[in-house]
């Protein structure tokens, strides 16, 4: 018998913003990027020697998650330097949290490597 959460479940309107968030970050190269950036501020000319790709597919991705709030940048002269959002990636956690409920409980998660 499957048990409900107490939580009140995701909306429609909240759960199409959840598929498009996971569409943001489909791509291997976007993950890529966020690993990237989680070590750090980085301009578009280290991530495309990073990565290996052009400089215009590069840039088509970073619009992507900046569009999606995952990433932002700023001007440092005539460079822009990109960083992931933290907020985001928290709002992305809480909606994980209210669409699985009970089912991932942090003081049940199995420890790593068991």
């Amino acid at each position: 018998m499957s048990k409900c959460s107490s939580s009140a479940p995701l909306s429609l309107k909240e759960l199409t913003q959840l598929a498009e968030t996971f569409q943001a970050l489909h791509a291997v190269i976007r993950l890529r990027i966020i690993g990237i950036l989680a070590q750090g501020e980085s301009n578009v000319a280290d991530l495309k020697a990073a990565l290996h790709v052009s400089q215009p597919l590069l840039s088509w991705h970073l619009r992507q998650l900046r569009q999606a709030g995952f990433v932002t940048y700023r001007r440092a002269g005539r460079q822009l330097l990109y960083r992931l959002s933290p907020e985001r990636f928290l709002e992305l956690e809480a909606e994980l949290k209210t669409l699985l409920g009970d089912f991932v409980d942090v003081d049940e998660r199995p420890e790593k490597g068991a």
